[in-house]
């Protein structure tokens, strides 16, 4: 039984390793290199002379591969080899920018476009279209949620629903194959991995790199390649029936695209990274098998021993079993050694003292197994991590249970790492506390990716997703602590005439400005800032005392103006300037906060700071100056 889990466990590594030749990522700009005409006879320049432009079926919606992007081009891996073509055939593509899959599909059917770019070989596309050798080739995989560990294969789908795109090879290949799925057919691929990431299907089976491109570009952290299937994506250029000449003239054309046009455009559009990840499940039904064949040889030695003087054969019995002990050690010292080296574990007395700890603990720490031993945790506590989260670890393992969850843990050198950690208590045979066992797995990359998604590039502040998500949190916080709740929105004033006049270059030096001293002055725990859009910016913060609120927007204020950047197209003053909409709110049991009536009289305080001339904090009571009052419409 211990052998058939380490086969396994060596088996699902090896399917894992199988595909990481192909997942190398150097995302590059460098352009493809010149090319050569293609040596063609006459008959074959006669028909591309007499037809100079062919039209194009493409996929507007299938990045890397191919799409239209916001500035109406087509790009992509296929557009990049059809201008190879075109220019090595000196003919002109006229490419369908609008039509949706299964309407260009119609449309090659029907003789309105006449070549597909890049697709499938199907049964039911050779009815129609002859197609050329495949230029692209990838895996088909499985997509599930990060929930699940792993999926063998697509006999383990049966009883789930698994989605495809709407007209794609996929599609056809699994309803002839295997019809004993249930498929939800999605719009596109961003459609269905969405459906996935929010539970809505169990699986998604699709090309890996156009997975993998969307996962990235729609920030979808839950989700991940659990499996694969025995298919892979032969991507070819299909051409109408009737244009038989054209086959071997477009095979020419592709033929002599070079290796080193081939691994350009590769490099280009492909940025793929596949983690492995460890199977904790496998784990532990590793360890279990290992207790069971253990207790089996220790029960079964018991009992032989105990007969030994009544049977002359029990020796041969008492000397098999003691070779399956041995043989259990070993297995047991070796899988000792892998968790040693690759599994993140530490084992402490009830006082919470280091006792033991794995290699790799040590490896990600940076400390040496001495300098751990005989310390608590708080040598690897980050200061990022509040004291209530270690107050409730500590309340549930004190009383018996398992507590897991994410920690930001501190690097001997300084830096960090997040772990995502299981910590239950070791009981003696009385079931009384002796001490407590950690499990860690190392989840920095996805924590980074994380951070990537919520963060404003330009400013480096959270962004509007995030402030969307962190406001009704924080709100909801104040409430139960009785805590008071401050929303303010935030305009460089006049932002548009210093872009107009200084450039959007120096326009975007003054936001990085202004948000590095919202960052400086912002500093307790309970404070969030955000780049809302353009130069609007909102600050959350969660304080003791309310008073306080209008003192914390006037240091924000003062400190942009103390930055003395010259604006003299500013109204207001003649260097850069905010103006602060604030709104303070009491957390009470007594009224309930609404957070929609809280952004609303946020809000309308900025745009009583900005019609009151700028350059000021403004909050529910400011009153209209009474010269603006008949412009404003008061």
């Amino acid at each position: 039984m211990f052998s058939q889990l380490i086969a396994r466990l060596n088996g699902e590594n090896s399917r894992i390793r199988a595909l990481i030749p192909i997942l190398f990522a150097v995302f590059c700009n460098n352009t493809l290199a010149s090319t050569s005409a293609v040596p063609l006879s006459e008959n074959e320049q006669q028909w591309l002379q007499a037809h100079p432009s062919i039209r194009l079926a493409v996929d507007i919606d299938w990045s890397p591969f191919e799409y239209i992007d916001d500035s109406n081009n087509y790009v992509g891996m296929a557009a990049e080899y059809m201008a190879l073509v075109s220019e090595k055939l000196g003919i002109e593509f006229d490419v369908e920018k609008e039509k949706p899959w299964p309407e260009v599909v119609e449309s090659v059917k029907s003789g309105a476009l006449d070549m597909y770019s890049c697709v499938v070989s199907t049964e039911q596309r050779r009815e129609y279209v002859n197609f050329t050798k495949p230029y692209l080739s990838f895996p088909m995989v499985i997509v599930t949620s990060d929930q699940v560990a792993y999926v063998n294969g697509l006999k383990d789908l049966k009883t789930e629903t698994v989605a495809v795109v709407r007209g794609y090879a996929t599609q056809d290949l699994l309803e002839r194959n295997h019809p004993g799925l249930e498929l939800y057919l999605a719009d596109n691929v961003a459609d269905a991995l969405e459906k996935l990431s929010v539970g809505k299907v169990y699986a998604y089976i699709g090309n890996i790199a156009s997975v993998s491109d969307v996962i990235r570009r729609e920030g979808l952290t839950n989700i991940k390649i659990s499996g694969e299937t025995p298919y892979r994506y032969e991507l070819s250029m299909g051409v109408r029936k009737d244009w038989a000449e054209f086959m071997p003239i477009l095979q020419k054309a592709l033929d002599s695209i070079t290796e080193q046009e081939h691994d350009q455009i590769y490099r280009n559009w492909i940025e793929l990274r596949y983690e492995l990840g460890f199977d904790y499940e496998l784990l532990w039904k590793i360890l279990v098998a290992v207790v069971l064949i253990v207790g089996f040889v220790v029960v079964w030695n018991r009992r032989l021993s105990s007969e030994i003087e009544k049977r002359i054969d029990v020796e041969k019995s008492l000397n098999d079993a003691r070779q399956k002990l041995e043989h259990a050690n070993k297995e047991l010292h070796n899988y000792l050694e892998i968790v040693d080296r690759y599994v993140v574990t530490s084992s402490t007395d009830d006082k919470g003292i280091i006792i033991s700890t794995s290699d790799a603990f040590c490896e990600v720490s940076g400390y040496s197994r001495q300098e751990l031993i005989g310390s608590s945790h708080n040598i690897v506590r980050h200061d990022d991590m509040p004291a209530s989260i270690y107050n409730r670890l500590w309340r549930t393992i004190s009383r018996g249970k398992t507590w897991q969850g994410e920690l930001k843990n501190k690097k001997k050198n300084g830096g960090f790492y997040w772990v995502q950690a299981y910590i239950s208590p070791n009981l003696d045979e009385n079931g009384k506390i002796i001490g407590y066992t950690a499990i860690r797995q190392d989840i920095t990359n996805k924590k980074r990716a994380e951070e990537l998604s919520i963060t404003d590039e330009l400013t480096s502040l959270f962004n509007r997703r995030h402030f969307n998500t962190v406001f009704p949190q924080e709100l909801a916080r104040a409430e139960r602590e009785n805590k008071t709740f401050v929303l303010m929105f935030i305009d460089v004033d006049y932002f548009k005439l210093y872009n107009d006049n200084y450039g959007h270059q120096q326009g975007d030096r003054v936001l990085q400005l202004v948000s590095s001293e919202f960052k400086r002055s912002l500093r307790r725990a309970g404070d969030f800032a955000f780049r809302i859009g353009g130069e609007e910016f909102g600050v959350i913060a969660t304080i003791e005392n309310g008073e306080d609120a209008y003192q914390i927007a006037e240091n924000l204020r003062q400190a942009v103006e103390d930055l003395g950047i010259q604006h003299e197209y500013s109204k207001a003053a003649t260097c850069v300037t905010i103006s602060i909409g604030i709104e303070v709110h009491q957390c009470n049991s007594a009224q309930p906060a609404r957070a929609e009536l809280i952004y609303r009289l946020a809000d309308d305080a900025l745009y009583q700071a900005k019609e009151n001339g700028r350059n000021q904090v403004a909050d529910r009571s400011t009153k209209l100056a009474p010269d603006r009052l008949e412009s404003s419409g008061h």
